[in-house]
This record gives structure tokens, C-alpha cells and sequence, in this order.
């Protein structure tokens, strides 16, 4: 049996990926020797670091504890006004560093495939183990611009080496003389070169592709799941990371959790005459300021958290309109510990029965407090049902009126990041990947992969648990515990 590079690789260093990890030391597991955490983003602070300004942890809704480290700790008086987007990264990089978690970014892993038995590879390939292969940089391969740059620290780990002789070494690909790790040969029929993330069986696929002719920022369309907004997906994913293959190395592992959280595949529906329209189009992902919209009509398309929040924010500053698929549904009564069990019992057993997971906020409301009653008192969450097209100058309504716009803002939710993970065939036909284990963290069909941050464990609350079942029953399969 070939010996892994790493016993266990964590993709992602949000608030998933470093709760697993201080579990895995916890467990007794050495960073780098034992476990390593890669990250593509430029700084600590999973997607905090990429939110709007104008985000504070007044207005943000709800920063969780790790564990072994509170938020309090780190936060100065009269913090309460404080950019969400500077104070949550500040507060993970303090625990990555308490906790020797020595996250190596940017690093992005652009495939993950199984060379365990030859019905998964070639029989000359076989070595029992999961094979990542890894790029320097973000998705893309693109440098890190903006605010998102303000965030990467000169002395961030970025590679091995800065971690001396223990840290694993990235193989380059095909070091063993088999080229590519990846079992899908990215081919299609027609002989069309493309990426892992364009296989039929994608998990979460999306597009970064815009629609043609207009000035859209992202118009993502993702595959076999449901938004908050409760628009169903489709279509197939067309955008993936291009780089050197000089700059591709492989990780070999006996077991992976998958932390990547849903930031980086925003999704926007298609609606008929999306690709006519003479105004902008933007995702909740791309949203910077209100005062951007100012003297345009925009119409904000959403019924959950970040709808309700923008919306407010912008019909401070300009005339807005409010429409969704799904009518919005209030939460009038306190949030106890038990309604949120209730709501996460509903998100797991979807995921246990292999079905497209739903969002906790799909099914607990939405929360109504002060900023909420005033914006109802100004008349700005007057709500419309769903427009069934778009024109070049609005929107058309179902009765046949018309709605002039100048901006359409779609905060119609993110799908699960697992495009890397499409080799692996863990969609099944249900149309999503059937979970098991004690919080359903664990991929049925393949017990050495848990996924973080799919389903019930894509809330704040859960994400913490979810880490600590993950790595609980991950070392315990592999023989690894030594605590």
C-alpha cells in the first residue's frame, strides 16, 4: 500500500474547517504530519473577509463561537459598529494561530479523485488512496485584488516550506508516472477540452458565465438544488479554474473533509429576457454599497436573510421593489434551542434521504426586529409575486403590468462549492449526495469523505458540531486516534 502524502486534508478554513481542525488536535493529530487545512482565499476569514462593508456585527446575523475560543476575546470596546468583513477575520486568524492550525493558503484544490480500486482508476494507478490535485493561488489562478487583498498578511503561510521540514510535500502531478490524478479525462463526446467541474455529475455545478448582452456581474446557474428563495436549479457548470500544468501538485490522502461553504457559487435562475436586459444585474456576492444604486430603480429578487437585509439598505437611498419565487415567511415568536433543532432535523433528514438539501433559513422564518419594523413602516417589504420575464427596460409582471428598472440585485442564495469533488461520482439519484453518520456529515457512499457546510451543517450553529462529528468519526475509521 502506498503511503499517503497526509493522513487527512481539510479544504477550507471558514468556520467548518477550523472547528474540524481543532478537533483533529484535540483527537491528537499533528498538523502538517498528521492532517493539513489548505485554503484558497488570500487571508483568514473564510467568506467574512469577502462581505459588504456596510455589514457590522450589529447588523450581521449571528457570529458563533469557535470552539475552544470565544469571539468576545478578541473583540475591543465599542467593537459593536465594527465591519464584519475586519472583525471576524481578525477573530480567526487570533485562533489559527492559538491553535497551530498553520492553514496554508492561497492554495486551491482544483480535483479530488479515488485510486482505491481499479473500478475507480486504472489497475496500474491503484494505491488505496484519495488523490487532490492542488494550484497555488484562488480559483482561477488569479491574484487577490480589493478588499480581499487588504486581508493577506506578508507572513500568512503560503507553501510547505515556510512551515520547515515536516510540512507534506505537494507532489507535481503525475509524479508517479501516471500523469493527471483524475480518472475523468475531461473530454467530452464532441472532444471539447474541459474541466472536472463540467462533469455530468457534478455536485452544486455552476456558471460564472454572464448572461450574453448584458451588463450582468455573475449570472450563476447551479444543478440539482434548491435556493432559499425556493427557485430550482438548472443547468450545467461552464467556468473552472485555468492554470500552468507546471504549477499542479497532488496530495495523497486516506481521508477528506471538505469544508468549502457556498461563497464561491452564487446562483442566479435563469428568467426568460435575462440576456435583454439594458441595466445591471448583480448577485448578493458582488454587492458593495447602497449609495452605488442611487437614482435607479432596482429590484430585489430574494425572500431570505441577505434579501431582507440589502433591501433595507438600499430603499434608504433610492425607490425599490420586492419579489420572490416563495412568499417570505416572518418568524413573530422567539428562536428557542428547540425551534432550531426542529429546523436542522428538517435540512438533515433531506440529506439522509439523498435529496437537494434546503437552507435552515428555509424553514425557521425570518427574524423581525427593529430595522425590520421600520423599513415595513416606510413601505419598502411591500412584497410581489415572481415576475415571469425580463424586458429590456424591467421586469413583467404575471397580470401583464410592467415594472420599470434600471438594476436587478438577486440574493437568491449559494449552492455547495464540491464542483473539485465531481470524479468522485457522489450524486445520486435523488439529485443530491445521500449523508449518513451521527450529524449527517459523512458521504453514505463513501465513508473516508465528510462534507461540511452541506446541509444542516451549513449553518453557523451547526458548522461547529458538524466539525467535531466529522473528525471524530473520520480518525476513528482510519485508526487514527491518539488522544
Amino acid at each position: 500500500m502506498t503511503a499517503p502524502d497526509v493522513e487527512i486534508l481539510v479544504i477550507g478554513a471558514g468556520q467548518a474547517g477550523l472547528s474540524a481542525g481543532y478537533h483533529l488536535r484535540r483527537l491528537g493529530l499533528r498538523p502538517e504530519q498528521d492532517f493539513l487545512i489548505v485554503d484558497h482565499a488570500p487571508g483568514p476569514g473564510g467568506a467574512w473577509q469577502f462581505r459588504w462593508p456596510s455589514l457590522t456585527l450589529t447588523t450581521v446575523n449571528g457570529v458563533h463561537d469557535l470552539p475552544g475560543m470565544a469571539f468576545a476575546e478578541v473583540l475591543r470596546p465599542g467593537s459593536e459598529q465594527a465591519r464584519a468583513a475586519t472583525a471576524v477575520p481578525e477573530y480567526y486568524a487570533r485562533y489559527e494561530e492559538r491553535f497551530d492550525l498553520r492553514v496554508h493558503r492561497p492554495t486551491t484544490v482544483r480535483v479530488v479523485c479515488d485510486r482505491a480500486t481499479p473500478t475507480t482508476c486504472p489497475t496500474e494507478s491503484v494505491d488505496g488512496l484519495l488523490h487532490a490535485e492542488t494550484v497555488p493561488g484562488p480559483p482561477g489562478g488569479t491574484a487577490p485584488s480589493g478588499r480581499a487583498a487588504d486581508h493577506a498578511s506578508a507572513d500568512t503561510p503560503t507553501s510547505a516550506s515556510e512551515h520547515g521540514a515536516h510540512a507534506p510535500a505537494l507532489r507535481p502531478s503525475g509524479a508517479d508516472g501516471s500523469g493527471s490524478t483524475a480518472p475523468y479525462s475531461g473530454e467530452s463526446a464532441d472532444g471539447a477540452r474541459r474541466m472536472p467541474g463540467n462533469a455530468p455529475d457534478t455536485p452544486g455545478s455552476g456558471s460564472t458565465a454572464t448572461h450574453p448582452g448584458t451588463t450582468t456581474d455573475r449570472a450563476h446557474h447551479a444543478a440539482g438544488a434548491e435556493s432559499d428563495d425556493g427557485f430550482e436549479t438548472s443547468g450545467e457548470s461552464s467556468g473552472a479554474p485555468t492554470t500552468s500544468d507546471s504549477d499542479v501538485a497532488t496530495l495523497r490522502v486516506r481521508g477528506l473533509i471538505n469544508a468549502t461553504g457556498t461563497w464561491e457559487k452564487p446562483f442566479i435562475p435563469y428568467y426568460p429576457g435575462a440576456q435583454t436586459f439594458g441595466g445591471r444585474q448583480l448577485h448578493a456576492h458582488d454587492y458593495r454599497t447602497a449609495g452605488e444604486f442611487a437614482g435607479r430603480h432596482v429590484v430585489v429578487v430574494g425572500a431570505g436573510i441577505s434579501a431582507v437585509q440589502l433591501l433595507d439598505e438600499i430603499s434608504q437611498v433610492t425607490t425599490t421593489t420586492w419579489t420572490s419565487r416563495t412568499e417570505p415567511r416572518w418568524r413573530t415568536e422567539e428562536f428557542t434551542r428547540e425551534a432550531g433543532r426542529r429546523a436542522v432535523a428538517m435540512v438533515e433528514d433531506r440529506v439522509r434521504r439523498g435529496l437537494p438539501p434546503r437552507s435552515v433559513v428555509s424553514v425557521t422564518g425570518l427574524p423581525v426586529d427593529d430595522r425590520i419594523r421600520a423599513a415595513r413602516a416606510r413601505g419598502a417589504l411591500d412584497w410581489h409575486p415572481m415576475f415571469t420575464r425580463i424586458e429590456p427596460g424591467g421586469v413583467r409582471w404575471p397580470d401583464g403590468t410592467f415594472q420599470p428598472a434600471e438594476v436587478i440585485l438577486w440574493a437568491t442564495g449559494f449552492r455547495s462549492a464540491l464542483d473539485h469533488l465531481a470524479p468522485l461520482r457522489l450524486r445520486g439519484p435523488g439529485g443530491g449526495i445521500t449523508m449518513t453518520g451521527r450529524l449527517a456529515t459523512r458521504v453514505a457512499a463513501d465513508p473516508r469523505i465528510h462534507l461540511l457546510g452541506y446541509g444542516p451543517s451549513a449553518s453557523t450553529i451547526g458548522a461547529n458540531r458538524a466539525g467535531r462529528a466529522a473528525a471524530v468519526e473520520l480518525t476513528e475509521l482510519l485508526g487514527l486516534r491518539r488522544a
